[in-house]
């Protein structure tokens, strides 16, 4: 069955537009309570912005920005300066450009490291790098590790993948997996092929699916596509809407996932789904 349209890149988040009036402005990530979840999305328009601040930037919040952040090594991780500042229009190792944006988490701290999450809809998503790494581990590069060590309860996975938002394709046979939807922050994920999903894999979100009876299954819509829930999720539109993104599961074809639990590292919800119902929490493969 064909996917959705899911090519609006902000969907659930809150959008905070970072104006280009040359001022130095504060922006914050503040929970308004507003039914979209406590997600963020600061979206920094071309041009000469300022010299600004995001306050209260937690781990669901993102960066937005038209061009795509100079990366010096390529790894996908953007570090800040010395200076805690980020060079948002950076275009060499030698011209810092002309805005430098300050971001402040929830308690004040300076974030100085966020991760690319790839672009579409006219836009170059970034998050905390944390998320990730948190449970994942450290990549050395782009969205995917076989070498990152992460969370105990990642240990019997070899691939490790950090979902971007375009549309991929994944084949899962002939390993064991990983899949990483950072799907609280409020961006639609796009409309994802996963083939070979076994029971050794794991597709593990930030915020939970919606399970209509509560019984720790998820079943696929009628058109056989898995819709993921979005920043405020699990809603009971989820099914229906997709706000996160929508996820087809092939060969063999998948019409449910199972809940296996949840655990909280470092301060993140992670959600964990699989192929069947009695993969242990407690065992080798997932320690919750």
């Amino acid at each position: 069955m064909a996917f959705r349209n899911n090519g609006t890149l902000v969907q659930t988040a809150n959008k905070i537009d970072v104006t280009a009036n040359g001022n130095s402005d504060v922006y914050s990530g503040a929970d308004q309570n507003d039914g979209k979840g406590g997600a963020y999305a600061f979206i920094i328009a071309d041009g000469a912005v300022g010299d600004d601040t995001f306050v209260s930037f937690g781990g669901d919040d993102t960066i937005i920005t038209g061009k795509k952040i100079f990366d010096g090594n390529g790894d996908g991780y953007i570090a800040f300066g010395d200076n805690a500042i980020l060079d948002v229009d950076r275009t060499s190792s030698k011209n810092a450009g002309e805005d430098q944006i300050s971001v402040l988490g929830n308690g004040g701290d300076r974030v100085t490291v966020i991760r690319y999450l790839g672009t579409k809809d006219g836009g170059f998503a970034y998050a905390d790098a944390g998320t990730r790494d948190a449970l994942l581990g450290h990549f050395a590069s782009g969205f995917e590790s076989s070498t990152a060590v992460g969370d105990s309860s990642v240990a019997g996975q070899i691939r490790h993948i950090d979902n971007d938002v375009g549309n991929n394709s994944y084949d899962f046979s002939g390993t064991s997996v990983a899949l990483l939807t950072d799907n609280a922050l409020g961006l639609n994920f796009g409309g994802d092929t996963i083939d070979g999903f076994g029971t050794d894999d794991l597709l593990i979100f930030t915020s939970k699916l919606y399970d209509s009876d509560n019984d720790n299954i998820v079943t696929f819509g009628g058109n056989k596509i898995l819709d993921l829930s979005g920043a405020g999720g699990p809603l009971s539109s989820d099914p229906s809407q997709g706000p996160g993104g929508q996820f087809d599961v092939n060969n063999p074809n998948k019409t449910q996932v199972y809940y296996l639990g949840e655990k909280n590292i470092d301060g993140t919800n992670y959600y964990y789904y699989g192929a069947a119902a009695n993969i242990s929490l407690d065992g080798v493969q997932i320690a919750l």
